[in-house]
């Protein structure tokens, strides 16, 4: 069974110590953490780190583990090209893995790069002032150590809808609304789902910028799953109606490994006044736009009316776009959407090469694997051989026997449509 990794921040947000804080109550080697957080003072001129601990709290009733950290800092504000140096000259004496490495490398890089649109300058010019302090390295190294020793990377990294507050925030840049313009400017563009509330601010720009560099995925609901381990990492401050904790949880995927579990949406709609050459085009403008796949089912609605049922498969990316080409293109009033999960076999496509009446043809194929790699399906591209029957002015059937007598010598397959 696959392993499975949920960041849960939909109550208290996350920042770069809550994260940490989790991975510690997860169980991950306190000392090796606490001794690659000691390193930080190597990367950073003028820091000095007098106390690093974790602690059990209890956190509106929860336990939870919570992080702290004493330090004196003499600089106060770094240009952004200094701290991405120093960050990954720190991961090379680091026994870390690729993976790790570019984990942390990334993370800065997200933070900066954000920053950097927002000031109107270059990484190169822009200065950092709270996310150049030592802290941030520590958050970033010490989640790092963690992830590694816990096999997180390893794992499919999924993240639930992210708390992210209200109200105002007062920094080095003055007084601004939440969420700030750097959580915006890295969440954006991405498929996370932010959530507001009566809390302040909650998540910061560092969790927020470890959190992209982990997941790609964001579930509005938990997936099946089979827990294994729970992490609560507390924050410092007391929230009024809830624990101020982030959970990570560690478990297994029920379906058995070689299946591919996919979240999607189901987008339909129900169109009675279209006419076939509209629907038609609908599909295709539907498949341009990113669609996975589309289905059009005929059937009876209310007064015995003949109906169409636009069915569409999409990812999380490409809903919203699909969703407006439906109301778009068919005129519908309304749509419903579900989220679904779909089970694939793994399936790889390459091109072979084959010989029709002495003429050389490539063609695309899909190949079907079960757990032991076994080939179980082999088909060609339609495409490929409606063009192979259009050049050799022959039957698509008589060309589809052909090739697949010449990719089933290749392959010496047990079986195949």
């Amino acid at each position: 069974m696959s392993k499975i990794s949920i960041i849960d921040a939909q109550i208290a947000g996350l920042s770069g110590d809550m994260m940490l804080s989790a991975l510690i109550d997860l169980g991950a080697d306190q000392k090796k953490v606490i001794d690659s957080i000691y390193s930080c003072e190597n990367i950073i001129p003028g820091s000095k780190i007098k106390d690093v601990r974790f602690e059990k709290v209890n956190s509106n009733g929860f336990s939870a583990t919570r992080f702290y950290l004493e330090y004196k800092e003499e600089i106060q504000e770094r240009k952004g090209i200094e701290i991405i140096k120093n960050i990954s000259k720190s991961t090379e004496y680091l026994d870390l893995k690729p993976r790790s490495k570019s984990f942390i490398v990334d993370s800065i890089k997200t933070l900066i790069d954000a920053e950097a649109k927002i000031h109107g300058e270059s990484v190169d010019q822009v200065y950092l002032h709270e996310a150049s302090s030592i802290d941030t390295f520590v958050d970033l190294i010490g989640c790092a150590i963690a992830l590694e020793d816990l096999k997180i990377f390893d794992s499919k990294i999924l993240s639930t809808y992210i708390s992210i507050g209200n109200g105002l925030t007062t920094f080095s840049h003055g007084t601004i609304p939440n969420p700030t313009n750097a959580i915006l400017e890295i969440f954006k563009g991405k498929s996370f789902v932010l959530t507001g509330n009566d809390q302040g601010e909650l998540t910061t720009p560092t969790g927020a910028a470890m959190l992209v560099n982990l997941s790609s995925e964001c579930i509005r609901y938990y997936p099946p799953f089979i827990p294994e381990r729970i992490g609560l990492g507390a924050g410092h401050r007391k929230l009024k109606d809830r624990p101020n904790v982030l959970r990570i949880v560690l478990g297994k995927d029920p379906v058995i490994s070689y299946l591919n579990n996919e979240k999607m949406f189901l987008i339909e709609t129900n169109i009675d006044d279209l006419n076939g050459e509209i629907i038609g085009n609908l599909i295709e403008v539907l498949m341009r736009e990113g669609a996975r796949d589309v289905t059009i089912i005929p059937g009876i609605t209310k007064k015995n009316r003949p109906v169409n049922i636009i069915r569409v498969l999409s990812d999380i990316v490409k809903t919203d776009s699909l969703i407006d080409k439906l109301f778009k293109e068919t005129g519908t009033s309304g749509i419903r959407i579900n989220e679904i999960n779909r089970i694939t076999l793994e399936r790889n496509i390459i091109i072979i090469q084959v010989t029709i009446n002495h003429s050389k043809y490539d063609v695309k194929v899909k190949i079907t694997k079960d757990s032991s790699n076994n080939i179980i399906n082999i088909k060609p591209e339609f495409n490929d051989l409606k063009n192979i029957a259009n050049s050799e002015d022959s039957s698509l059937k008589a060309i589809q026997e052909l090739v697949m007598f010449q990719i089933f010598k290749k392959f010496k397959a047990n079986s195949y449509e």
